[in-house]
């Protein structure tokens, strides 16, 4: 079989779980080819498919710390005009590729705009079968009123609706996103496929030796009898850091523990607006902030610096940072939100608290402090979750049998 996997993000989250997966599926006997942009940050990894780094496209998330002045704001805001013209000229290189390769299978990843919809008209004319994998049920919204949460407007369901339709078959993480995507796009159950999200051990392949969590503890300058709890992943308004900043002055009061948030800020993310947040608060000097890309070498690191790792969403489908601390085995707080409920069993693999609550995420957090057994044995256990019902090779499985039937 055939398959072509279409992904334009060639540096981030996206890429590091389309990896996984096409190593998965063409371990199972199919024959792979990734087409992605020329910015592909895993070209270095063995690759047991094919890749073709045709997209050229800027990078979504450039090194070093994004700017929030009003000038810069404003700059990215007019660049994101001319932008789109590329964009879409790029996706006219690639059906012309796809034209050419005559797969048997053309699958897609999280579609990022309504306007999409054009451009997959014209892709579905060459694909025997057309798939694709919906990471979130409603498309995130990266500006407007609901930037930094997800969209779940009328007048973006409309296109949706329409999007999803073109497909032969759609996967989604877990039951609970399977119920709200046939119910909001009018897709046939029969062609909506449940995966899981799988695990990260991808970073444990790409961990660079001479970076360790001493070497970050003195490159961000905490001490190294610190304890750190950590926030780690893109910075956005659905994240909930604001609720963790609420609660962390108890936190600290009663366990001396520093806050580490690290990530690439969102265009929704005003990190200025959370420091001066940390300064009411009276916490910043217990708070530090590395608001930039982490690189993929370092991901291992940054997880073995983290005496708890803490997911506040508010909002949320799947995550794939989730799934990076559950990998590592690190002792993980998360929100009852979403599919978090679905690859933390509460008591067991971690910590369950119900959303925007601050003291119940206070609880929770102080609790895996004072308590290092209990901390050991939840990140223990969610270790072995990920090596079990979070292994690609089952992803691959129920998605090459989709195909074939």
């Amino acid at each position: 079989m055939k398959v072509v996997v279409i992904e334009f993000a060639g540096k981030g989250g996206m890429i590091h779980y389309v990896f996984q997966l096409c190593r998965a599926m063409s371990q199972a006997g199919a024959d792979v080819t990734l087409i992605t942009e020329k910015n592909y940050e895993l070209a270095a990894l063995a690759h047991p498919f094919k890749v073709e780094t045709l997209i050229d496209l800027w990078d979504p998330k450039p090194a070093g710390q994004l700017s929030t002045n009003w000038l810069a704001v404003t700059a990215r805001k007019l660049r994101r005009v001319t932008r789109a013209f590329a964009y879409y000229a790029e996706w006219l290189k690639v059906i012309r590729r796809v034209k050419e390769l005559k797969p048997d299978v053309v699958q897609l990843g999280d579609i990022r705009f309504p306007s999409d919809l054009f451009p997959l008209m014209l892709l579905r004319r060459h694909a025997k079968r057309f798939a694709d994998i919906c990471h979130n049920v409603h498309p995130f919204s990266a500006g407007g009123k609901s930037g930094g949460l997800f969209d779940r407007s009328a007048s973006r369901r409309f296109f949706y609706r329409r999007i999803y339709k073109l497909f032969d078959i759609v996967f989604v993480h877990f039951e609970r996103n399977r119920e709200e995507f046939t119910s909001t796009f009018g897709v046939p159950p029969g062609k909506v496929g449940v995966i899981v999200h799988g695990n990260e051990e991808l970073f444990d392949e790409l961990r660079d030796p001479n970076v360790d969590a001493a070497a970050l503890r003195k490159r961000i300058g905490v001490k190294a009898d610190d304890r750190i709890v950590l926030f780690f992943g893109t910075l956005s308004r659905y994240k909930g850091t604001d609720v963790l900043l609420e609660a962390f002055p108890r936190i600290h009061r009663e366990t001396g523990a520093r806050l580490v948030l690290a990530g690439y800020p969102f265009h929704d993310f005003d990190v200025e607006a959370h420091r001066e947040l940390t300064r009411k608060l009276g916490i910043a000097d217990a708070v530090t902030w590395v608001p930039e890309y982490i690189a993929s070498e370092h991901v291992a690191a940054w997880m073995r610096l983290a005496s708890v790792i803490v997911f506040p969403y508010r909002d949320i489908y799947q995550s794939g940072a989730l799934h990076v601390a559950q990998t590592f085995g690190a002792p993980i707080v998360a929100s009852r939100v979403g599919a978090m409920q679905d690859v933390i069993e509460h008591e067991v693999s971690g910590l369950l608290v119900p959303t925007e609550n601050v003291r119940a995420l206070g609880d929770a957090i102080i609790r895996l402090l004072q308590d290092e057994p209990l901390a050991k044995r939840l990140g223990t256990r969610a270790a072995e979750d990920a090596q079990g019902p979070f292994s690609w090779r089952e992803n691959a499985r129920k998605i090459l049998a989709k195909y074939a039937a």
